[in-house]
């Protein structure tokens, strides 16, 4: 069982369950509510139930797919599939399962909206983003897309609708992920290279693509981030915070750009980690008080 467990990547999961709470949490209060009723609270565990199952699921079968490389790489050649603890084949009645089961639930307790999201989200990164880390660098651009649906999935369930509010969402996830898939991919830029995986830390070593895909989008966070004051979706003290939060962030971000070593890569990456939780915590605070 603890090898079941272990292929879901909870931690990762626990993430995307954030960040849908969030985009209900403000889709809630875009409609002037501030205070869940015990449908909404109901509504919201049915979704996030179903989005863990659907995130959970399409974690497993992208290590179904990916089974052969992970097995070239230090840091996932211990994992259940390639190491044969799971068998890949019930791996991928397992994650099939969990998708199927999830998809359902949002269907019957959210709306048709939502669960359009969350199947559009499992085929960008099982269809093309799981593939294209094989053949193009482009991959973590593409990759960022279903990453920051998630919230967008929040927001529609609690609306109904995918206004302005939803959009500025994704925008924050977008540019959070790439300096945080960034930082990974320069930590373990030799294990991309051995797995065939195309990152471009190791594709292009000497370069300095990085360090403007970091810099380009740790700058485009802080804009994001504000644009939730800018929409009345969040007042002056978030604003403050999100400046103060989202400056950090670039300074952490300017040191990898001018220096880019394993150091400073592990820096940004648990300044990527700090980031999302105060900033939602940021938005809470600043209706509570």
């Amino acid at each position: 069982m603890k090898h079941y467990i272990t292929i879901l990547k909870p931690r990762l999961s626990l993430l995307v369950l954030v960040t849908t709470y969030l985009g209900f949490y403000l889709g809630i209060r875009s409609q002037s509510h501030y205070v869940f009723t015990n449908i909404e609270i109901i509504r919201l565990s049915y979704l996030l139930l179903g989005t863990f199952l659907t995130s959970s699921g399409s974690i497993v079968l992208n290590q179904v797919i990916e089974r052969e490389h992970d097995a070239k790489m230090n840091r996932t050649k211990n994992r259940p599939i390639p190491t044969g603890k799971i068998a890949w084949d019930t791996a991928a009645i397992y994650g099939c399962g969990l998708i199927i089961f999830g998809i359902i639930i949002l269907y019957m307790r959210t709306n048709l909206l939502a669960t359009s999201l969350s199947i559009i989200t499992i085929l960008l990164y099982l269809c093309i983003y799981t593939p294209m880390k094989r053949f193009s660098t482009l991959n973590t651009i593409i990759g960022s897309i279903p990453g920051a649906i998630p919230p967008m999935g929040g927001w529609v369930a609690a609306t109904g609708n995918l206004s302005e509010g939803s959009w500025l969402l994704f925008g924050i996830l977008f540019c959070w992920q790439m300096p945080h898939f960034m930082a990974i991919a320069i930590l373990y830029a030799k294990d991309y290279k051995d797995g065939g995986f195309k990152m471009l830390p190791s594709e292009y070593p000497g370069s300095k693509h990085t360090n403007y895909h970091i810099l380009f989008f740790s700058i485009a966070l802080i804009g994001t981030s504000i644009g939730l004051f800018i929409l009345q979706l969040a007042g002056e003290l978030y604003a403050a915070g999100a400046a103060i939060i989202g400056m950090w962030f670039l300074w952490v971000a300017l040191k990898v750009f001018y220096n880019i070593n394993d150091k400073n890569a592990k820096q940004l990456l648990y300044a990527s980690f700090i980031y999302l939780p105060v900033l939602l915590l940021l938005i809470i605070l600043d209706k509570a008080l």
